[in-house]
């Protein structure tokens, strides 16, 4: 059964399962996974104590703001239910999904764990890369996670995502 939350699913995130690593030229190289589109029912979340919710980058701390010569940005958390995945293939991640074959996520995925970096759309905002934060729900997909998760058809997903302007 899909989730109610789908007909308003609105933030996509595009993500790579990790395949095995290799020495190349005597330097470790990552092989290609799979490349994997999740539909989700995402909001950003403000934080407490900033009026505007978000994090600039860079920091004041770091480098008197300099780190970034002629860049800044801002940094937002992000959550929500990751509802469906489906194997990319050669589509457009950010175009029509029709021809893409989605199944429920029921349970953590692989390359959506914590710490994983993963490219994240928002309705209309800006593509932005963003790291998962968590995926396996408030309670760790335990207690009253078993309960709400059949309901929802999805898992909890927490990011942080980051946009840089010039």
């Amino acid at each position: 059964m899909a989730s109610p939350l789908l007909a308003y699913y609105n933030g996509r995130i595009k993500a790579t399962t990790q395949n095995t690593v290799t020495i190349t030229n005597g330097r470790p190289v990552k092989s290609g996974g799979t490349e994997y589109i999740v539909k989700c029912y995402i909001k950003r979340i403000q934080y407490t104590g900033v009026t505007s919710g978000s994090k600039p980058l860079p920091l004041a701390s770091q480098l008197e703001g300099r780190m970034l010569p002629g860049g800044s940005g801002d940094q937002f958390y992000y959550r929500g239910y990751a509802l469906q995945k489906a194997p990319l293939g050669a589509s457009n991640w950010l175009g029509d999904l029709s021809g893409l074959t989605f199944s429920n996520i029921t349970a953590q995925e692989l390359f959506l764990l914590p710490g994983s970096e993963v490219e994240f759309k928002l309705g209309n905002d800006p593509t932005m890369q963003a790291i998962v934060q968590r995926s396996s729900g408030v309670f760790g997909g335990d207690g009253i996670d078993e309960i709400i998760y059949p309901a929802i058809g999805g898992v909890e997903i927490q990011l942080t995502g980051s946009d840089i302007q010039n």
